[in-house]
């Protein structure tokens, strides 16, 4: 939570690389670094908050379940799934937390970068959760870029860089829109009257879609599993 969060944009991309050799074996196995780094992450995150510690597990345990739900599908799917799979999953599970009755405790993604709203204008039509896939995408990536291969992906590194800073230019010079923050969001998931219409109309747009993509995907990778068992 430091005033400039630049480090959220690379710091993912491990996790990633883990995926990568979860996903060839027991399409649970090598997950428990997933969630112990997911785990140390968000406590860190509530300031060593030990009150918090159970919510804490029951949500990093729900993180580590989109690389997961990665690798069993995988499984069924093949090559033709690729990393991206996990962002959808990840973002499904963020609409899911937003829509249990605990979302006000949740720590979402988004919130590395609530310190920079001036970055997140941006957000007004998409919602604020497109802060989470904006991250995602940045930390794949980056992943791509040092992670994949032996040798270092300069091409993915340029691509990195555009990512990053693009949005955060057209946010800063491009438009007058004060953006979607954490609170705005929370209180229109309670139900409460908000001033924004075209947020108010459209809500968690990204985190919704990416719920719907991952059922197909679900969907898919359990009418393979089936087929071929017969």
């Amino acid at each position: 939570m430091k005033s400039f969060p630049i480090l959220i944009f690379a710091g993912i991309a491990p996790l990633f690389a883990i995926s990568e050799i979860a996903k060839d074996k027991d399409p649970w196995n090598h997950l428990e670094v997933i969630l112990l780094s997911v785990v140390t992450s968000l406590f860190c995150a509530s300031f060593f908050d030990t009150s918090q510690i159970i919510l804490i597990i029951a949500q990093s345990i729900l993180i580590t379940l989109a690389f997961g739900g990665y690798a069993f599908a995988y499984q069924s799917l093949g090559s033709r799934l690729g990393k991206f799979t996990i962002i959808f999953f990840w973002l499904t599970l963020e609409y899911l937390m937003l829509k249990l009755p605990w979302r006000k405790d949740f720590f979402f993604l988004a919130d590395v970068l609530q310190l920079q709203p001036d970055w997140l204008r941006w957000t007004e039509n998409l919602g604020y959760l497109a802060t989470s896939l904006w991250i995602l995408v940045v930390n794949l990536i980056f992943y791509l870029a040092f992670f994949k291969s032996s040798s270092i992906n300069w091409v993915m590194i340029i691509f990195t860089v555009i990512l990053i800073v693009g949005p955060i230019v057209y946010s800063l010079y491009y438009l007058d829109a004060t953006g979607i923050n954490r609170d705005t969001m929370i209180a229109l998931y309670y139900g409460e009257i908000i001033g924004i219409e075209n947020y108010k109309d459209r809500g968690e747009l990204i985190t919704r879609s990416a719920a719907w993509v991952s059922l197909l995907i679900v969907l898919l990778a359990l009418v393979k599993n089936k087929t071929k068992k017969k």
